[in-house]
């Protein structure tokens, strides 16, 4: 069974607040392992009224029996400003 969206023709006021980060902008993971914690936001989205950033969580890279290979599309990581914090430089 299909599904159908009709408008409404009423708008509603956009009383969120701003993404903290602006895109391509520095930040620094928190949780970031052995790697640099340093990271570029690479997408912004607001999901449920929550803004969730995008970032690089691990290097593309080779597997060490050279089986498979991580691309950037499998280390995208969502998270939110909890998870990152601003790069003084």
């Amino acid at each position: 069974m299909g599904s159908e969206l009709i408008g409404t023709a009423n708008l509603q006021p956009n009383t969120k607040e701003k993404p903290v980060f602006r895109l391509g902008e520095l930040v620094e993971f928190r949780f970031h392992g052995n790697g640099s914690p340093i990271r570029i936001v690479q997408g912004i989205q607001l999901i449920n009224d929550s803004w969730f950033y995008s970032i690089e969580w691990m290097s593309p890279s080779i597997s060490e029996k050279g089986d498979e290979v991580f691309t950037s599309r499998d280390s995208i990581a969502r998270v939110t400003d909890y998870d990152l914090e601003r790069v003084r430089l």
